[in-house]
């Protein structure tokens, strides 16, 4: 699924499904590298290092990867994860 953020208020077509994603904290992890690899390697840090050391835990809601930059070979993104306290 491709998205756009807009304000709560904005006007979405009515031929273009839209998601309704709660305020809340969010936990962001950056990625660098060869693509796939780095960006695998860093979600699965997320489970297996971050979560287990860190007092939060997904909430409800969508995540998303951010592409900062993407090529056949490389890429530099960001995994949003919605996030509340343990």
């Amino acid at each position: 699924m491709h998205g756009v953020a807009l304000q709560h208020d904005s006007t979405v077509p009515e031929d273009l499904p839209s998601l309704a994603v709660p305020a809340g904290p969010w936990a962001t992890f950056r990625s660098s590298g060869p693509f796939p690899q780095a960006l695998q390697e860093t979600w699965a840090a997320t489970a297996t290092e971050w979560f287990p050391s860190n007092p939060w835990c997904l909430r409800p809601g969508p995540t998303f990867v951010r592409y900062l930059e993407l090529t056949e070979s490389h890429a530099d993104a960001e995994i949003w994860m919605p996030v509340e306290r343990a």
